[in-house]
Order: C-alpha cells, then structure tokens, then sequence
C-alpha cells in the first residue's frame, strides 16, 4: 500500500472486483498468512508443503460456477479476499443448496476500513444469485473479529464444532454403573 494516491479525505479509495487468474500468487501467499494465523489460535490440522497452493488447487476449477473469490483494491493493489462455496447439504437436512463463507483475508495494514463487511456482502450477494437457502461461515475459536462481523451481519450461533488430537486421547474407560 505504500506509494498511495490519497482521496479528498487523505484514505485512498477501495475497490472490489471479482478475481482474476493473475491474482492467484498474491492469492496463494495471502492465504499462508491466513492459515498461519489460525493455527496460532486454534487450528491443529497437518500443515500440507505449500498450504496456499494446496487451497487454491481445491477449488480453483469450481471457480465462477460453485466458488467465487471476491478481491479488495487499494491503488489497483490486492489487500483482500473472501471465497465463498456453494454447498448441497444432506437429504436429512432438506438436501437445499447452502452458501458457505469460507476463507478471508485483509492485509493487517488495510483492516478497519470495512473491507470484512464489503467482502462479505458481495459474497452473500452472489451466494443468492446462485440460489442458496441460507449462508453459513465457521469462525475459529479465537477470532473474535470474524464473529463480530457475521454477528453484526445477522448470522447466528448455530452448532458448536470440537476436536480432539487422537495423541491426545486416553480412554476413559465405561462409565460407572
């Protein structure tokens, strides 16, 4: 961001747009600092060699027909992304398309100028353009930024996911009579 031409106001303006392929190695390494972020709080899963292709390669060919990567500009520079899905869920659960918030990234020198909110409505806004029932997003233990902005946004506290590391599991044994 350094090199800004500054608005009227002094804040350089930003622009959102669709992604393009071009935009996949500022993408991919966006998505490391993400995913290095996450396993500081919580996350506990085996780091794959080169974890932001190994993201990109998982979705890139559903790209424009079952994901979306919505992109943030500062100065025709990429400071953001939010990926969303759309998802069947299960016949015992209706078997109706759901839309799924999955991955967002602001770069730390361009947060608390709305870009979480922005990013999030165009992608929710293309998720009804696809025809979902409803939208859903799961949010880390510990990032309290994500869940204050779906909060604000109307999501809701819907289950609760756990893990438990099988190193990590003693076996209690059967319960006492």
């Amino acid at each position: 961001m350094a090199g800004c031409d500054a608005g009227a106001d002094g804040m350089s303006a930003v622009s959102y747009r669709e992604y393009r392929p071009e935009d996949f190695p500022v993408l991919k390494d966006m998505y490391a600092q993400l995913d290095e972020y996450l396993r500081g709080l919580t996350v506990k899963l085996p780091l794959p060699e080169d974890v932001g292709q190994v993201w990109l390669d998982s979705f890139e060919r559903t790209l424009g027909k079952f994901s979306m990567l919505h992109i943030a500009e500062v100065d025709g520079e990429v400071v953001g992304f939010m990926l969303s899905r759309v998802l069947r869920v299960p016949p015992h659960y209706g078997g109706v398309l759901v839309g799924e918030l999955t991955d967002m990234y602001i770069d730390p020198q361009a947060r608390r100028m709305g870009i979480g909110h922005e990013l999030s409505r165009l992608a929710i806004n293309w998720l009804r353009d696809q025809g979902v029932h409803s939208v859903e997003s799961q949010s880390v233990d510990g990032n309290e930024g994500s869940w204050r902005l779906y909060e604000k946004m109307g999501f809701y506290l819907e289950l609760r996911q756990v893990r438990m590391l099988m190193d990590d599991y003693q076996d209690p044994g059967p319960p006492a009579d």
